[in-house]
Protein backbone atom coordinates (compact mmCIF):
# COMPACT_ATOMS: atom_id res chain seq x y z
CA UNK A 1 0.00 0.00 0.00
CA UNK A 2 1.25 3.70 -0.94
CA UNK A 3 2.24 5.68 2.08
CA UNK A 4 -0.04 8.69 0.93
CA UNK A 5 -1.00 11.23 3.23
CA UNK A 6 -4.13 9.95 3.69
CA UNK A 7 -2.98 6.69 5.28
CA UNK A 8 0.04 8.66 7.45
CA UNK A 9 -2.66 11.05 8.54
CA UNK A 10 -4.60 8.12 10.05
CA UNK A 11 -1.51 6.30 11.09
CA UNK A 12 -0.82 9.00 13.35
CA UNK A 13 -4.34 10.50 14.82
CA UNK A 14 -6.46 7.81 14.34
CA UNK A 15 -5.24 4.33 14.56
CA UNK A 16 -6.37 2.47 17.22
CA UNK A 17 -3.50 2.46 20.04
CA UNK A 18 -1.32 -0.45 20.83
CA UNK A 19 -1.72 -2.88 17.84
CA UNK A 20 0.53 -5.73 17.24
CA UNK A 21 2.97 -6.01 15.47
CA UNK A 22 3.31 -8.24 12.44
CA UNK A 23 4.74 -11.57 13.80
CA UNK A 24 5.54 -13.33 10.75
CA UNK A 25 8.46 -10.94 9.32
CA UNK A 26 9.00 -13.21 6.14
CA UNK A 27 5.34 -13.88 5.33
CA UNK A 28 3.50 -11.88 2.78
CA UNK A 29 -0.49 -11.88 2.19
CA UNK A 30 -1.96 -10.50 -0.44
CA UNK A 31 -5.36 -9.39 1.56
CA UNK A 32 -7.01 -9.50 4.68
CA UNK A 33 -10.04 -10.59 5.69
CA UNK A 34 -11.94 -8.93 9.54
CA UNK A 35 -13.91 -10.88 11.11
CA UNK A 36 -15.33 -9.77 14.82
CA UNK A 37 -16.15 -13.14 16.86
CA UNK A 38 -18.08 -12.75 20.59
CA UNK A 39 -19.53 -16.26 22.15
CA UNK A 40 -18.79 -18.08 18.77
CA UNK A 41 -18.47 -21.80 19.30
CA UNK A 42 -15.29 -23.94 18.00
CA UNK A 43 -16.95 -24.74 14.48
CA UNK A 44 -16.39 -21.41 13.55
CA UNK A 45 -12.58 -22.73 13.15
CA UNK A 46 -14.02 -25.38 10.98
CA UNK A 47 -15.91 -22.96 9.22
CA UNK A 48 -12.90 -20.51 8.43
CA UNK A 49 -10.75 -23.66 7.30
CA UNK A 50 -13.12 -23.52 4.44
CA UNK A 51 -12.22 -20.18 3.19
CA UNK A 52 -12.20 -19.61 -0.91
CA UNK A 53 -9.54 -18.78 -2.23
CA UNK A 54 -7.72 -16.02 -4.27
CA UNK A 55 -4.75 -15.03 -5.88
CA UNK A 56 -1.67 -14.93 -3.38
CA UNK A 57 -2.29 -15.68 0.22
CA UNK A 58 -5.04 -14.36 2.63
CA UNK A 59 -5.16 -13.54 6.06
CA UNK A 60 -7.94 -13.94 8.47
CA UNK A 61 -7.75 -11.32 11.45
CA UNK A 62 -9.92 -12.93 14.01
CA UNK A 63 -10.95 -10.13 16.98
CA UNK A 64 -12.40 -11.90 20.10
CA UNK A 65 -14.50 -9.10 21.80
CA UNK A 66 -16.96 -9.66 24.74
CA UNK A 67 -19.09 -6.53 25.88
CA UNK A 68 -19.10 -4.88 29.72
CA UNK A 69 -22.15 -5.85 29.98
CA UNK A 70 -21.63 -9.57 29.29
CA UNK A 71 -19.75 -10.06 33.00
CA UNK A 72 -18.89 -13.87 32.07
CA UNK A 73 -15.19 -14.01 31.79
CA UNK A 74 -15.51 -17.36 29.74
CA UNK A 75 -18.23 -16.22 27.53
CA UNK A 76 -15.24 -16.85 24.30
CA UNK A 77 -13.28 -19.93 25.82
CA UNK A 78 -14.38 -22.39 23.54
CA UNK A 79 -13.38 -20.94 20.37
CA UNK A 80 -10.15 -19.88 21.94
CA UNK A 81 -9.39 -23.48 23.47
CA UNK A 82 -10.30 -25.00 19.67
CA UNK A 83 -7.57 -21.82 18.42
CA UNK A 84 -4.78 -23.42 21.19
CA UNK A 85 -5.57 -26.75 20.37
CA UNK A 86 -4.90 -25.85 16.73
CA UNK A 87 -1.87 -23.76 17.46
CA UNK A 88 -0.20 -26.55 19.26
CA UNK A 89 3.40 -25.54 19.99
CA UNK A 90 3.84 -23.36 17.36
CA UNK A 91 6.60 -20.70 18.02
CA UNK A 92 3.94 -17.89 16.77
CA UNK A 93 0.88 -18.63 19.18
CA UNK A 94 -1.18 -16.06 17.71
CA UNK A 95 -0.97 -17.50 14.24
CA UNK A 96 -2.52 -19.90 12.18
CA UNK A 97 -2.40 -22.00 9.26
CA UNK A 98 -6.24 -22.55 7.98
CA UNK A 99 -5.32 -24.22 4.76
CA UNK A 100 -3.09 -24.12 2.14
CA UNK A 101 -4.16 -20.38 1.05
CA UNK A 102 -5.05 -18.88 4.20
CA UNK A 103 -3.85 -18.07 7.53
CA UNK A 104 -5.24 -17.15 11.01
CA UNK A 105 -4.27 -14.32 13.26
CA UNK A 106 -6.46 -13.90 16.38
CA UNK A 107 -6.30 -10.27 18.11
CA UNK A 108 -7.91 -11.10 21.39
CA UNK A 109 -9.29 -7.95 22.91
CA UNK A 110 -11.19 -10.07 25.59
CA UNK A 111 -8.65 -11.97 27.11
CA UNK A 112 -5.57 -9.08 26.61
CA UNK A 113 -7.77 -6.36 27.61
CA UNK A 114 -10.98 -7.35 29.00
CA UNK A 115 -14.39 -6.59 28.14
CA UNK A 116 -14.77 -3.54 25.88
CA UNK A 117 -17.18 -0.76 26.13
CA UNK A 118 -20.71 -1.67 25.29
CA UNK A 119 -21.68 1.27 23.57
CA UNK A 120 -18.90 0.74 21.30
CA UNK A 121 -19.13 -2.92 20.49
CA UNK A 122 -18.66 -4.65 17.33
CA UNK A 123 -18.03 -1.14 15.60
CA UNK A 124 -14.63 -1.09 17.93
CA UNK A 125 -14.33 -4.80 17.01
CA UNK A 126 -14.12 -3.94 13.81
CA UNK A 127 -12.43 -0.74 13.49
CA UNK A 128 -9.43 -2.95 15.61
CA UNK A 129 -8.98 -5.43 12.82
CA UNK A 130 -8.95 -3.21 9.71
CA UNK A 131 -6.48 -1.21 11.98
CA UNK A 132 -4.25 -4.13 12.29
CA UNK A 133 -4.63 -4.72 8.31
CA UNK A 134 -3.63 -1.18 7.53
CA UNK A 135 -0.87 -0.70 9.49
CA UNK A 136 0.29 -3.82 8.23
CA UNK A 137 -0.46 -2.95 4.68
CA UNK A 138 2.08 -0.20 5.51
CA UNK A 139 5.10 -2.18 6.96
CA UNK A 140 4.95 -4.28 3.66
CA UNK A 141 3.33 -7.55 4.98
CA UNK A 142 -0.08 -7.22 2.96
CA UNK A 143 -0.03 -6.03 -0.49
CA UNK A 144 -3.59 -5.75 -1.94
CA UNK A 145 -5.79 -2.76 -2.07
CA UNK A 146 -8.94 -4.17 -0.54
CA UNK A 147 -9.84 -5.10 3.65
CA UNK A 148 -12.91 -7.56 3.32
CA UNK A 149 -15.32 -7.41 6.26
CA UNK A 150 -17.31 -10.52 7.24
CA UNK A 151 -19.14 -12.31 10.33
CA UNK A 152 -18.85 -15.38 12.39
CA UNK A 153 -22.05 -16.78 10.68
CA UNK A 154 -21.37 -15.80 6.65
CA UNK A 155 -20.52 -18.89 4.37
CA UNK A 156 -18.76 -17.20 1.66
CA UNK A 157 -18.87 -18.12 -2.13
CA UNK A 158 -15.85 -19.72 -4.28
CA UNK A 159 -15.47 -16.49 -6.05
CA UNK A 160 -15.64 -14.04 -3.20
CA UNK A 161 -12.20 -12.44 -3.46
CA UNK A 162 -12.47 -12.34 -7.30
CA UNK A 163 -15.88 -10.14 -7.33
CA UNK A 164 -13.76 -7.33 -6.44
CA UNK A 165 -10.19 -8.21 -7.47
CA UNK A 166 -11.30 -8.59 -11.40
CA UNK A 167 -14.23 -5.59 -10.62
CA UNK A 168 -13.05 -3.16 -13.55
CA UNK A 169 -14.89 -0.37 -11.11
CA UNK A 170 -13.01 2.13 -9.39
CA UNK A 171 -14.87 1.65 -6.38
CA UNK A 172 -14.08 2.93 -2.75
CA UNK A 173 -16.36 -0.25 -1.47
CA UNK A 174 -18.26 -3.04 -2.49
CA UNK A 175 -21.52 -4.38 -1.23
CA UNK A 176 -22.05 -8.54 -1.65
CA UNK A 177 -24.73 -10.16 -2.52
CA UNK A 178 -26.21 -12.28 0.09
CA UNK A 179 -28.99 -14.94 1.26
CA UNK A 180 -30.37 -16.18 4.82
CA UNK A 181 -30.21 -19.89 4.75
CA UNK A 182 -32.25 -21.85 7.17
CA UNK A 183 -31.37 -23.24 10.32
CA UNK A 184 -32.74 -25.76 12.70
CA UNK A 185 -35.82 -23.28 13.82
CA UNK A 186 -38.63 -22.83 12.07
CA UNK A 187 -39.73 -19.49 13.78
CA UNK A 188 -36.31 -18.08 13.35
CA UNK A 189 -36.19 -19.32 9.70
CA UNK A 190 -39.31 -17.28 8.86
CA UNK A 191 -37.90 -14.42 10.33
CA UNK A 192 -35.12 -14.18 9.44
CA UNK A 193 -36.47 -14.31 5.89
CA UNK A 194 -39.15 -11.27 6.72
CA UNK A 195 -36.61 -9.45 8.00
CA UNK A 196 -34.17 -9.89 5.07
CA UNK A 197 -37.35 -8.76 2.81
CA UNK A 198 -37.32 -5.53 5.17
CA UNK A 199 -33.74 -4.96 3.99
CA UNK A 200 -34.42 -5.67 0.68
CA UNK A 201 -37.65 -3.51 0.47
CA UNK A 202 -35.58 -0.29 1.80
CA UNK A 203 -33.10 -0.84 -1.03
CA UNK A 204 -35.91 -1.04 -3.35
CA UNK A 205 -37.37 2.04 -2.45
CA UNK A 206 -34.11 3.82 -2.43
CA UNK A 207 -33.79 2.76 -5.87
CA UNK A 208 -36.84 3.59 -6.84
CA UNK A 209 -36.39 7.34 -5.54
CA UNK A 210 -33.17 7.78 -7.31
CA UNK A 211 -31.21 7.96 -4.56
CA UNK A 212 -27.29 7.33 -4.80
CA UNK A 213 -27.03 5.57 -2.01
CA UNK A 214 -29.37 2.95 -2.60
CA UNK A 215 -27.21 -0.37 -1.56
CA UNK A 216 -27.53 -2.29 1.18
CA UNK A 217 -25.29 -1.89 4.30
CA UNK A 218 -24.11 -5.08 6.44
CA UNK A 219 -20.83 -5.53 8.08
CA UNK A 220 -21.18 -9.09 6.77
CA UNK A 221 -20.95 -8.21 3.12
CA UNK A 222 -18.40 -5.68 2.63
CA UNK A 223 -15.18 -5.09 1.19
CA UNK A 224 -13.18 -1.63 1.00
CA UNK A 225 -10.50 0.11 -0.40
CA UNK A 226 -7.79 0.71 1.87
CA UNK A 227 -7.20 4.13 0.66
CA UNK A 228 -10.97 5.04 0.79
CA UNK A 229 -11.04 3.75 4.66
CA UNK A 230 -8.48 6.23 5.90
CA UNK A 231 -10.33 8.65 3.93
CA UNK A 232 -13.42 8.43 6.41
CA UNK A 233 -11.65 7.71 9.53
CA UNK A 234 -12.49 3.90 9.91
CA UNK A 235 -15.49 2.08 11.37
CA UNK A 236 -17.48 4.36 13.84
CA UNK A 237 -16.88 2.38 17.02
CA UNK A 238 -20.38 1.54 17.84
CA UNK A 239 -22.35 -1.14 18.88
CA UNK A 240 -24.58 -1.42 15.95
CA UNK A 241 -24.82 0.59 12.78
CA UNK A 242 -21.34 1.17 12.24
CA UNK A 243 -21.69 -0.73 8.81
CA UNK A 244 -24.39 1.99 7.87
CA UNK A 245 -22.40 5.45 9.10
CA UNK A 246 -18.92 4.03 7.36
CA UNK A 247 -21.08 3.71 3.83
CA UNK A 248 -22.94 6.64 4.15
CA UNK A 249 -18.93 8.31 4.50
CA UNK A 250 -17.51 6.19 2.21
CA UNK A 251 -20.63 6.68 -0.67
CA UNK A 252 -19.81 10.74 -0.50
CA UNK A 253 -15.98 9.47 -2.00
CA UNK A 254 -16.93 7.54 -4.67
CA UNK A 255 -19.04 4.45 -6.06
CA UNK A 256 -19.97 1.66 -4.13
CA UNK A 257 -19.73 -0.93 -6.27
CA UNK A 258 -23.32 -3.32 -5.77
CA UNK A 259 -21.90 -6.89 -7.13
CA UNK A 260 -23.76 -9.93 -8.92
CA UNK A 261 -23.36 -13.37 -8.74
CA UNK A 262 -22.99 -15.98 -6.01
CA UNK A 263 -24.31 -14.70 -2.44
CA UNK A 264 -22.69 -14.57 0.32
CA UNK A 265 -25.12 -17.21 2.43
CA UNK A 266 -25.51 -16.16 6.42
CA UNK A 267 -27.11 -18.35 8.84
CA UNK A 268 -30.65 -18.21 10.17
CA UNK A 269 -30.15 -17.80 14.09
CA UNK A 270 -31.12 -16.50 17.13
CA UNK A 271 -28.54 -13.67 18.61
CA UNK A 272 -28.18 -11.15 20.96
CA UNK A 273 -24.63 -9.58 20.22
CA UNK A 274 -25.76 -6.50 19.04
CA UNK A 275 -28.16 -3.82 20.50
CA UNK A 276 -30.50 -3.62 17.28
CA UNK A 277 -29.99 -4.90 13.58
CA UNK A 278 -30.69 -8.31 12.77
CA UNK A 279 -30.64 -10.56 15.88
CA UNK A 280 -32.79 -7.71 17.80
CA UNK A 281 -34.96 -7.90 14.71
CA UNK A 282 -35.64 -11.75 14.27
CA UNK A 283 -36.25 -11.63 18.37
CA UNK A 284 -39.21 -9.02 18.17
CA UNK A 285 -40.76 -10.59 15.19
CA UNK A 286 -40.25 -14.05 16.34
CA UNK A 287 -42.48 -13.17 19.45
CA UNK A 288 -45.16 -11.99 17.30
CA UNK A 289 -48.26 -14.38 17.34
CA UNK A 290 -48.56 -13.82 13.43
CA UNK A 291 -44.95 -12.55 12.31
CA UNK A 292 -46.09 -12.17 8.44
CA UNK A 293 -48.71 -9.66 10.08
CA UNK A 294 -45.68 -7.35 11.61
CA UNK A 295 -45.51 -3.97 10.14
CA UNK A 296 -41.82 -4.13 9.17
CA UNK A 297 -41.93 -2.06 5.86
CA UNK A 298 -41.92 1.52 5.57
CA UNK A 299 -45.27 3.11 3.88
CA UNK A 300 -44.46 3.30 -0.21
CA UNK A 301 -45.73 6.76 0.26
CA UNK A 302 -42.24 7.53 1.98
CA UNK A 303 -40.48 6.59 -1.47
CA UNK A 304 -42.80 8.63 -3.26
CA UNK A 305 -41.79 11.28 -1.28
CA UNK A 306 -38.13 10.51 -1.46
CA UNK A 307 -38.62 10.33 -5.47
CA UNK A 308 -40.29 13.68 -5.62
CA UNK A 309 -37.72 15.21 -3.74
CA UNK A 310 -34.83 14.15 -5.37
CA UNK A 311 -36.24 14.96 -9.01
CA UNK A 312 -37.49 18.78 -7.59
CA UNK A 313 -33.21 18.74 -6.56
CA UNK A 314 -31.91 20.62 -9.07
CA UNK A 315 -34.55 23.47 -9.02
CA UNK A 316 -33.38 24.27 -5.86
CA UNK A 317 -30.55 25.61 -6.99
CA UNK A 318 -32.52 28.47 -8.09
CA UNK A 319 -35.78 28.40 -5.97
CA UNK A 320 -36.35 29.28 -2.25
CA UNK A 321 -36.75 26.80 0.68
CA UNK A 322 -40.29 27.59 0.65
CA UNK A 323 -41.13 27.14 -3.18
CA UNK A 324 -40.82 23.38 -1.93
CA UNK A 325 -44.08 22.49 -1.73
CA UNK A 326 -45.00 23.39 -4.88
CA UNK A 327 -41.67 21.72 -6.62
CA UNK A 328 -43.19 18.82 -4.68
CA UNK A 329 -46.45 18.90 -5.82
CA UNK A 330 -45.51 19.80 -9.40
CA UNK A 331 -43.65 16.42 -9.17
CA UNK A 332 -47.27 14.40 -8.42
CA UNK A 333 -47.12 14.46 -4.70
CA UNK A 334 -50.82 14.69 -3.42
CA UNK A 335 -51.00 18.04 -1.08
CA UNK A 336 -50.86 16.88 2.57
CA UNK A 337 -47.59 14.37 1.92
CA UNK A 338 -46.32 17.68 -0.32
CA UNK A 339 -46.72 19.37 2.94
CA UNK A 340 -45.54 16.45 5.20
CA UNK A 341 -42.48 16.35 3.19
CA UNK A 342 -41.57 19.96 3.21
CA UNK A 343 -42.31 20.53 6.84
CA UNK A 344 -39.96 17.64 7.38
CA UNK A 345 -36.87 18.74 5.52
CA UNK A 346 -37.45 22.29 7.12
CA UNK A 347 -36.85 20.56 10.43
CA UNK A 348 -33.60 19.15 8.96
CA UNK A 349 -32.50 22.73 8.35
CA UNK A 350 -32.89 22.96 4.82
CA UNK A 351 -33.18 26.41 4.35
CA UNK A 352 -29.72 26.50 5.69
CA UNK A 353 -28.21 23.32 3.79
CA UNK A 354 -29.43 24.90 0.42
CA UNK A 355 -27.38 28.25 1.47
CA UNK A 356 -24.28 26.33 2.27
CA UNK A 357 -24.68 24.39 -0.92
CA UNK A 358 -25.31 27.41 -3.20
CA UNK A 359 -21.94 28.86 -1.81
CA UNK A 360 -20.17 25.90 -2.44
CA UNK A 361 -21.29 24.86 -5.82
CA UNK A 362 -20.66 27.64 -8.47
CA UNK A 363 -22.59 25.93 -10.58
CA UNK A 364 -26.04 24.25 -11.30
CA UNK A 365 -24.46 20.53 -11.57
CA UNK A 366 -21.83 21.50 -8.43
CA UNK A 367 -24.75 22.47 -6.09
CA UNK A 368 -26.23 18.65 -6.97
CA UNK A 369 -23.72 16.99 -5.37
CA UNK A 370 -23.05 19.52 -2.53
CA UNK A 371 -27.28 18.69 -2.24
CA UNK A 372 -26.38 15.06 -2.00
CA UNK A 373 -23.54 15.16 0.10
CA UNK A 374 -25.95 17.25 2.93
CA UNK A 375 -29.07 14.71 2.13
CA UNK A 376 -27.24 11.48 2.44
CA UNK A 377 -27.96 8.23 3.68
CA UNK A 378 -28.12 9.58 6.94
CA UNK A 379 -30.79 12.52 6.34
CA UNK A 380 -32.88 10.00 3.49
CA UNK A 381 -33.64 7.69 6.74
CA UNK A 382 -34.25 10.32 8.77
CA UNK A 383 -36.67 12.19 6.13
CA UNK A 384 -38.65 8.80 5.62
CA UNK A 385 -38.83 8.09 9.37
CA UNK A 386 -40.32 11.95 9.40
CA UNK A 387 -43.00 11.16 6.82
CA UNK A 388 -43.70 7.78 8.73
CA UNK A 389 -44.39 9.89 11.41
CA UNK A 390 -46.88 12.40 9.50
CA UNK A 391 -49.34 9.92 8.65
CA UNK A 392 -48.23 6.91 6.61
CA UNK A 393 -47.19 4.30 9.15
CA UNK A 394 -45.37 0.76 8.48
CA UNK A 395 -46.74 -1.96 6.76
CA UNK A 396 -47.61 -5.58 6.38
CA UNK A 397 -45.88 -7.55 3.99
CA UNK A 398 -49.49 -8.37 2.82
CA UNK A 399 -50.75 -4.44 3.09
CA UNK A 400 -47.71 -3.73 0.80
CA UNK A 401 -50.01 -4.92 -2.22
CA UNK A 402 -52.57 -2.48 -2.08
CA UNK A 403 -50.45 0.43 -2.19
CA UNK A 404 -48.60 2.64 -4.43
CA UNK A 405 -46.12 2.61 -5.72
CA UNK A 406 -45.44 -1.20 -5.98
CA UNK A 407 -42.02 -1.55 -5.13
CA UNK A 408 -41.42 -5.36 -5.52
CA UNK A 409 -40.23 -6.73 -8.63
CA UNK A 410 -43.43 -9.16 -8.29
CA UNK A 411 -46.99 -8.24 -7.66
CA UNK A 412 -46.84 -9.31 -3.63
CA UNK A 413 -50.43 -11.07 -3.04
CA UNK A 414 -50.16 -13.01 0.25
CA UNK A 415 -47.83 -13.55 2.82
CA UNK A 416 -47.35 -16.77 1.54
CA UNK A 417 -45.23 -15.44 -0.95
CA UNK A 418 -42.05 -14.98 1.17
CA UNK A 419 -39.67 -17.21 -0.63
CA UNK A 420 -41.02 -16.18 -3.93
CA UNK A 421 -40.46 -12.75 -3.47
CA UNK A 422 -36.94 -13.66 -2.11
CA UNK A 423 -35.92 -15.08 -5.38
CA UNK A 424 -37.59 -12.82 -7.70
CA UNK A 425 -35.30 -9.67 -5.83
CA UNK A 426 -32.06 -12.02 -6.38
CA UNK A 427 -33.42 -12.11 -9.67
CA UNK A 428 -34.24 -8.48 -10.29
CA UNK A 429 -30.02 -7.78 -8.66
CA UNK A 430 -28.12 -10.41 -10.60
CA UNK A 431 -27.53 -11.89 -7.75
CA UNK A 432 -27.11 -15.88 -8.31
CA UNK A 433 -30.51 -17.89 -6.85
Amino acid sequence: MQNSVALQRYLQRHIEAALPTCPQKDQRWHRALVIPAYRESAALLQQLKRLPEGSGRTLVILVLNRPDTDTDPDANTLLRAALERQAGASEQPYTYALNAHSDLYLHDMDKQGGPVPAAQGVGLARKTGCDIALQWMSEGAISGAWIYSSDADARLPVDYFQKTENNKQQAVAAVYPFRHVPGADQDCNEATALYELRLHHYVLGLEYAGSPYAHHTLGSCLAVRANAYTQVRGFPKRAGGEDFYLLNKLAKLGPVAKLKGTCIELQSRHSNRAPFGTGPAVAKITRQEHPTESTLFYHPACYEALRALLNAAPSLYCAMSNDLPALLRAQGLNLDLAQAASTALEAMGLTAALLHCRRQGKSSEQFLRQFHQWFDAFRSLKFIHAVRAAGWPQQSLAALATLQPQLWPVHAKSPQQIEELRLQVRLHWGWSI
